[in-house]
This record gives C-alpha cells, structure tokens and sequence, in this order.
C-alpha cells in the first residue's frame, strides 16, 4: 500500500476551498439583513404590496421575508457590496496565477486562507462606512485570487494522473460544502445572534486550518515530512508530475497563446461560468425578494443544492475516469462532456424560471437543479489548466479565470441597478437571458476546439516524453481515444 498523505493533503485543499468559498458567499446573505426593508406607501400613506407574488406574504414578524438592519443601502449599493469582491478577484487572478508557479505555493494559500479570516473579521467595523465596507470587499477578493491558481499547481504536484478527476472533483467539491455551511449557518446565526456574529464566527474558524497547514504540509510530496517513500515514489514518479519548483524555467509565453486549446479554454472560462456565479450570488435575492422566502427557509433551500453537489461531482469525477479507463471515451472528450452538462440543462431550466412567474415550487426545485448540474464545472473547463500543461497551471488558471470572473463582478451590479425600483420577473428575465446566451456560446466553443491532451509546450524545449509510466505517451493514449489505466 502505497500510503494516504496525498489524500489528507486533497482534503486540506478541499477545506481551503470550502473556507475562500464560504467567506466570499456568505455576504450574500447576510446583507438581507443588514439593509432597511422598503416601505412602499399609497398616496394616504396606507402601505401596500409591490411584490409580484403577494400570495407569499406572511405579515408576522416571527416568519417575514423581509429583516430590518441598520443600514439604508441601494439596491445598486448592495450589489456593489457583493460584487466588488470579484473586482479584486478579477484584477489579482493573473498575478496570482504567475507568482504561484514561482513562489512555494503551499505559503501563498496560507497567506490567501489567513487574510480572508482577518477581512471577515473587519466587516461589521468597516460597515458604518459604505465606501470603507467596499475597499475591503475589493481587498477580499485580491487576496482570494490565489485560491483556484494554487490549487491547480498543489494538484498537479500531489494529485496522480489515474485518480486526477475524482480527487480533483473532491478538492472542488469543498467550493459546494464551503457554500453550503456558510449560506445554512449565515441564516441560522444572523436570526439568532445578528448580522455581525456571522462574519465573527465565519472569521475565526478558518485560523484552525491555517495552524494545522502550516505545521504538517509541505509545498510537494518530494520535501514532505510525513509521507512513506512507496507514496513519495508513486506520486512523484506519475505521468505528468509537476516539479517542486519552477521558478527558473522559461514560460513558453508564445507557445500559450497561439494555443488553440488554450483560447477556447479562455472563452469558455469567460463565458461558462455565468450560470455558476449568478445563482452563487443571486439566489438567496431572488429568493428573498421573488419567492418571498424568510430567512431561515431562505438559507435551506439555497444552500441544498450545493450539498448534493458535493455528493454529484465527485460521482461524476469518478464516472469520468472509469469511461476513459474503459475505453468509453478520451480524456478530452469527457471533459467536454462535463462542459455539456454544466451548460445545456442549467440554461434550458433557467429559461423555464423566467416565464413560470409565482409558481413557487416549481422554480424552487429548477433553482435547485440548475445548481447541482451546473457544478459540473469543477469537473469540466475548471479542471482543463491542469490537463493542457500541468507545469503551467498556475498561470493558465491566472489567465483564463481572469475573464471567467467577469460575470461574477458584473452581475451582482446589473441586477442591483435592475431592481432600483423594484424586483420585477420582467426585470429579471433581462439577467436570465445574458445567463443562457453566454453558456451556450461557451458549449459551442468548447465542443468545437476544446482538449484535455497535455501541450507539447509543457515540456522543456516542446519535447513530449515518450517513456513515462512504463514506456508509454499517454497523449497518443488520448488521440486513439483509449486512454485505458495502466
């Protein structure tokens, strides 16, 4: 038996994920109700409903919808409030992604996990001032950057090519469980302790993590302490193994970006990710203020989907690699399988949404769906920086994500101004159909020029080996689609 230290550090990945996605969705939430709910009032002053399902109202203050906070925010405030996160996220993704595979990257996650528990701790501080609360958004998300161009590289150091789709499906499915706990326990400790106990407690837990990082992991399985020489031997001897450091190698900067595949990753990353990031950000909105859900039923159903996502993806990670095993289909042509998944069903029941209205349980259960497919992304384009040049793939994911985060940043924004004078379906269906085009196009773009093969450029000089693992180039593997473990 080989050991189990690459599976402990897969599932320190995956708690560094579940903490950089729980700190950056939790806000989401919360400011449901750290803004003053809006009056609207007839002409003698009597108030009214202005929402469009008033069927759901309940007036009695232990199940409203609606939360009375200390602060009276726009609409378009608010959605700055969550969207300058992805601003910084956006504007630090390439730097990230290029000092990754320079520095030791086990000390850059650090940094990016501890300075994320430090900001959540400053929110309720910074909230008595819009423009302080915003910078440090911003800031949030710059340090955040590293998160996802790390972890690509921490994979490609520690994850062995056999079982790269079901670990890499595992680390990413802490981006779901991060989800979950933070959206469940958002709702259950702001209707129990208030708004700021959230951003406390969510603060001060991820300091534990970091302690136990830093003490027991190493940057790479050839410098770990705690590792058997068989687990040393089998991850750093596996096809495509990245070496501990590359911070005096050349990047084949021409190479890359006269890449096919590289730029149909680019535009699907762009694009592809707009479902993923609208209903990350927007669902407990639409929730909120459409479906008129209070807040604890509110947190619930908007975090169960990404529960089943983290049961979904890696079963389909794990699917994935036992079709190319078998011979089913190439290690391409599952990803673009993948990508299919993530882009054609979200879209088709987003599109159900927008026209059924008030029917409220049935967008509830197309909400939930759209998610739990839509996570197929973690299996699909996410994954795809690690399978075209596992040496690169912090700068691959600093520079592809860097347009895949642009929807993160403007729909929050949109929606906001949207709704300045109120939540309407018609104003919605506008956000719904940006939404749909864009993965559509994404699937296309894909389907037609994206691959999974490792680049020559990977390699030193453009020279792809030809006796790794046994003597065999697992790249003509892929081109005669067989791809078979050996």
């Amino acid at each position: 038996m080989a050991g189990y230290v690459r599976f402990l550090f897969a599932i320190m990945l995956c708690i560094a994920n579940m903490i950089i996605y729980g700190l950056k969705v939790n806000i989401s939430t919360t400011i449901i109700g750290m803004v003053k709910s809006k009056v609207n009032t007839n002409i003698n002053g009597s108030s009214y409903s202005a929402h469009e399902c008033p069927q759901f109202e309940d007036t009695s203050l232990t199940t409203s919808a609606d939360i009375e906070g200390p602060y009276s925010w726009s609409t378009t405030e608010q959605g700055l409030v969550v969207s300058l996160y992805f601003a910084g996220y956006m504007l630090g993704m390439f730097p990230a992604g290029y000092f990754a595979d320079r520095f030791n990257t086990k000390w850059v996650l650090l940094i990016s996990v501890f300075a994320n528990s430090i900001f959540s701790l400053l929110v309720p501080l910074a909230a008595e001032r819009i423009g302080v609360l915003l910078f440090l958004r911003f800031m949030a998300g710059l340090v955040s950057a590293a998160n996802l161009p790390v972890v690509n590289v921490l994979v490609g150091k520690w994850v062995v090519y056999e079982e790269k789709s079901t670990w890499v499906a595992i680390i990413n499915s802490g981006t779901s469980l991060g989800t979950v706990i933070s959206i469940l326990s958002s709702g259950l400790i702001m209707n129990s302790l208030g708004w700021e106990a959230v951003f406390y407690i969510h603060g001060v837990l991820p300091l534990i993590w970091c302690i136990i990082f830093a003490l027991f992991f190493a940057d790479n399985p050839e410098t770990q302490k705690f590792i058997s020489e068989p687990e040393r031997d089998l991850i750093v001897k596996s096809y495509g193994h990245r070496q501990p450091s590359n911070s005096g190698i050349n990047v084949p900067w021409r190479e890359i970006f006269t890449s096919k595949p590289f730029w149909a990753l680019v535009v699907t990353n762009g694009f592809g990710n707009f479902v993923w990031y609208f209903l990350l950000t927007q669902l407990p909105l639409y929730m909120n203020k459409m479906l008129r859900f209070n807040i604890k039923s509110n947190a619930l159903i908007s975090c169960s989907p990404y529960f089943i996502n983290a049961i979904t993806n890696p079963l389909l990670g794990k699917i994935l690699d036992y079709g190319r095993r078998r011979g089913y289909w190439s290690q391409t042509n599952g990803r673009k399988l993948a990508v299919g998944v993530s882009c054609i069903p979200p879209s088709i029941m987003l599109l159900i949404i927008a026209y059924i209205g008030c029917e409220r349980t049935g967008t509830t259960v197309l909400l939930i769906l759209s998610i739990v497919v839509g996570g197929a992304i973690f299996v699909g384009h996410l994954t795809n920086q690690n399978d075209l040049a596992p040496n690169y793939a912090g700068i691959l994911m600093g520079i592809t994500n860097t347009p895949g985060t642009i929807s993160a940043f403007l729909l929050p924004a949109l929606v906001g101004a949207l709704t300045e004078n109120g939540h309407t379906f018609e104003r919605w269906r506008y956000v719904i159909w940006i939404n749909v085009v864009a993965q559509m196009f994404a699937f296309i773009v894909f389907i037609i020029f994206g691959s999974a093969k490792i680049q020559s450029w990977n390699y030193p000089g453009g020279r792809i080996p030809t006796e790794q693992n046994n003597g065999v180039n697992k790249n003509k593997e892929e081109d005669g689609v067989t791809s078979r473990m050996l």
